[in-house]
């Protein structure tokens, strides 16, 4: 009668549970096992009522007595991994589901949970065989197609990843998060029209999808669509005013388009709410730089603060390090860069990996690069050891980096996107360098050396500004790689024009109101004379007419300006230097890619040096190429030089002819030279530590 009367309340329980009334349920449940106190399958329901209620330590109370009474009991061993999993208990979380797995082998989703611990836990490989195995298992299970393809994505295997979402879509049409993380997979292949697709069918799906208004506005941006983006981040940030990531991009925006206040603004607001978010005061920090009203010590005091508020909690974990300090020995170098890629960086960095001399050094890469193209191919080929740690966190890839024993660790980015500084405060290597990337301090104490040049930072000038020592190459602090493909320089186009042709292709936001000034100045003193501008804003026409005014405003007309947006192929961007006369740098910080493609296309380039790294960048490249009577040391100089230069076109001309053959015999393009300079300071340097 009793048996009778406990199945019975077990019928009637689980009928309330599968009706959703979980609070009738929970109480049938109870009073069965006060009558039967070790009855493994109500333990189980009703751990799955309280884990859904939250209350979770009962819960597994719950599970771990139907275990202890079968071991063998797959259900709960599955259900308390998944309460030990939400509470980030992830390694005991592990060992329940191979236990369910070990009770039953066909249970798909212990395999899928146990793929998402393995991810969590960088273990890539492992968690593919995992969801692989639930696949197997459970071929219409949507859940593991789309966890396989995150972690493929992770992986960058982004044909098959676009495969199983697609599937994942096949069973669930109206999930927004696939349709979302497949415009993922094409932003990250750089199928910019495809991923604004995917962002956006995900919007019609899930009109508060905040996460996806930010990715879209990121693809905008890229595309140099600004206003779309700008538009984009604002929607994300109408959804979620606390959604800082949104901020911070929009401020990204904002820098491209020159409103440089503006952004500023972005980031300090984002920096209120969220004072962990170091990648957003890197950004306020490079903004800094391309602002004059921001004297040397301001933005050396404010890179110190950013030590203090993300190395020096990481201080505290360095550990010593057991480097053979033989003097004599192969050296292992290591660079980390996020533009090991089709990228200015990489202009520089691939006739350095080219020329070491791998008797004496061992070089690994630690690529950042979420979308590899055909240069990161050809990089990949110069170093002895290629590793790929864009998913990685700092603290593993400090580790991998200890691991890998390096000796001197260079950082090739600064304060720049995608940056990995706090690798570096991790101090993984026993001497660290960084160079290129960024033309100032990191303020960091674990970052111990900058390579800088005699005229980029010369002594007794520039030292108090920065927590590094300066490595003073004897030439120039930097070798550039022309392209392959390089054009042929044309004649000058003035000759056939019937007028001047100035320009500039940096970055827009290095186009300061004091840089404007001074062209205005130029364009007005040298009649019929024209400008032409590019930059990645330059497709977007509310860009184009905010800039237009700009000039308007100062009393140049439209007919003078060109705005170009930027050109997909080397070769086409390249082939636009034809059109211009003379190069107009910018300050206070100065362009280095676009100057070196401007000498290399036999255009002169005017430059101010200040007294910043960020501002003699110029003086450095036209002193080493030999034309450092191109250099200005005042404003009205600055004007002079171009508007001298401006009506002497015998003198443009021999320039024009003479510029690229001067370029190819200066120490700007001298990898074998440059690259046995360099290798000297990493030996001096080395030595140095070995002593210490």
């Amino acid at each position: 009668m009793v048996q009778k009367s406990i199945n019975e309340l077990t019928v009637l329980a689980r009928k309330y549970h599968q009706a959703g009334d979980v609070e009738q349920a929970e109480f049938l449940y109870r009073e069965i096992l006060e009558i039967q106190p070790n009855n493994i399958s109500v333990l189980n329901s009703l751990g799955n009522i309280l884990q859904a209620k939250g209350n979770l330590s009962e819960s597994a109370d719950c599970y771990q007595k139907a275990i202890r009474l079968n071991p063998n009991y797959a259900g709960s061993y599955y259900n308390l991994g998944r309460i030990l999993q939400d509470k980030g208990e992830l390694d005991n979380a592990a060992e329940c589901y191979y236990k369910t797995i070990e009770s039953d082998p066909d249970f798909a989703g212990s395999y899928n949970d146990l793929g998402n611990i393995l991810r969590k836990k960088e273990k890539l490989d492992e968690a593919v065989k995992c969801f692989r195995k639930a696949i197997e298992r459970a071929p219409e299970f949507s859940g593991a197609y789309y966890n396989l393809a995150q972690v493929l994505s992770d992986l960058k295997q982004f044909d098959e990843a676009i495969s199983c979402y697609q599937k994942t879509l096949q069973t669930d049409p109206t999930n927004a998060h696939a349709y979302y993380n497949l415009g993922n997979v094409f932003y990250h292949k750089g199928n910019l029209n495809d991923a604004i697709y995917y962002y956006q069918k995900a919007l019609s799906l899930k009109t508060n999808f905040f996460e996806a208004y930010n990715a879209l506005g990121n693809t905008f941006s890229e595309a140099g669509r600004l206003k779309e983006a700008v538009e984009s981040y604002t929607c994300s940030l109408q959804i979620n005013p606390d959604f800082i990531d949104a901020l911070c991009n929009l401020g990204k925006t904002l820098t491209d388009q020159g409103k440089l206040d503006y952004a500023e603004s972005c980031y300090k607001l984002a920096l209120e709410n969220k004072q962990d978010f170091a990648v957003c005061y890197s950004n306020l920090l490079l903004v800094m730089l391309y602002n004059l009203r921001y004297d040397p010590k301001s933005i050396f005091l404010e890179h110190l603060n950013f030590a203090k508020l993300f190395e020096y909690p990481l201080c505290f974990t360095i550990l010593p390090h057991t480097n053979d300090r033989m003097l004599r020995r192969r050296l292992k170098i290591g660079y980390i860069s996020p533009d090991f890629k089709k990228h200015s960086v990489a202009r520089f960095i691939e006739p350095v990996l080219m020329a070491h001399n791998r008797k004496y050094f061992e070089i690994f890469c630690y690529s950042l690069v979420s979308a590899e193209d055909e240069v990161t191919e050809r990089l990949q080929g110069y170093a002895d050891h290629w590793r790929t740690v864009t998913e990685m966190s700092d603290e593993n890839t400090a580790e991998l980096i200890r691991n890998d024993s390096i000796d001197i660790l260079v950082d090739l980015a600064g304060h720049t996107s995608g940056n990995r500084l706090l690798v570096f405060a991790r101090k993984p290597a026993p001497v660290q360098i960084t160079w290129i990337g960024y033309p100032a301090t990191t303020g960091l104490s674990a970052m111990d050396y900058k390579i800088v040049d005699s005229y980029t930072d010369p002594s007794g000038i520039t030292e108090e500004f920065y927590t590094e020592k300066l490595l003073r190459m004897p030439e120039s602090f930097l070798c550039y790689l022309p392209d392959r493909e390089s054009p042929e320089v044309g004649t000058l186009p003035a000759l056939t024009s019937g007028h001047i042709t100035f320009g500039s292709f940096n970055n827009f936001a290095k186009v300061s109101p004091e840089v404007i000034e001074l062209w205005t100045q130029i364009l007005k003193t040298v009649s019929d004379s024209r400008l032409i501008l590019k930059a990645k804003g330059f497709s977007d026409n509310p860009t184009r007419n905010y800039v237009f005014d700009i000039f308007a405003q100062k009393g140049i007309p439209a007919w003078q300006i060109s705005l170009l947006p930027l050109e997909p192929s080397t070769r086409g961007h390249l082939n636009t230097y034809k059109h211009i006369d003379i190069g107009l740098d910018t300050f206070p910080y100065n362009g280095t890619t676009t100057t070196c493609e401007a000498l290399w296309m036999g255009v002169p380039v005017i430059t101010l040096a200040g007294n910043t790294h960020a501002s003699r960048v110029g003086m450095s490249l036209l002193s080493n190429v030999g034309l450092p009577e191109l250099v200005a040391g005042r404003p009205d100089e600055y004007v002079k030089i171009a508007v001298d230069l401006a009506r002497d076109l015998n003198r443009l001309q021999s320039l024009r002819e003479r510029l690229r053959d001067m370029m190819a015999h200066s120490p700007l393009t001298d990898a074998p030279r440059f690259v046995s300079n360099l290798e000297n300071c990493y030996c001096t340097i080395w030595e140095k530590w070995c002593q210490s």
